[in-house]
């Protein structure tokens, strides 16, 4: 009987023990905030070619810009004036005719757009025009000019 005796009180207290004891727990939140970014990938050139002066038509060329953005994000692009801007026009200067300058616009000031992330990059073309008259008392070489294209968002 006194083997019966101890057993009983032990199982009272492990049964006792497991209906009280308490598994506390809590719920721990897992956070992020991502940021709206953009990215330019490439940018291609502005390419007018040859200019003929005998020409009476006003010439015109496309540049391109690839870029994305963060899934979402709105953007805009801005253009500067260029390095020789003058008069309110931008301008190319000759390379080797340092004093001379051929005029040109942009057909698109500001481009806007909602981004699509990484994997969907966009390509958007710069257009541009030289008018005639513009080019048709130039001298004879080559013509450069350098923008800058500012992505905002």
């Amino acid at each position: 009987m006194n083997r019966f005796a101890f057993v009983v009180p032990s199982l009272f207290i492990l049964v006792a023990t497991s209906a009280f004891a308490q598994n506390p727990s809590t719920n721990i939140d897992v956070k992020a905030d991502v940021k709206g970014a953009c990215q330019i990938v490439s940018a291609a050139e502005i390419n007018f070619n040859n200019l003929n002066p005998t020409d009476t038509t006003d010439k015109s060329a496309s540049g391109t810009l690839t870029m994305w953005c963060t899934k979402g994000q709105r953007f805009s692009l801005s253009f500067n004036s260029g390095q020789n801007f003058l008069a309110g026009k931008r301008r190319m200067k000759g390379v080797t005719a340092t004093t001379d300058f051929i005029a040109y616009s942009l057909t698109s000031e500001e481009v806007t757009g909602i981004g699509a992330g990484p994997a969907a990059p966009v390509t958007i073309a710069i257009p541009a025009v030289v008018k005639a008259a513009d080019y048709r008392n130039a001298a004879v070489g080559a013509y450069k000019d350098t923008l800058t294209v500012t992505v905002q968002n």
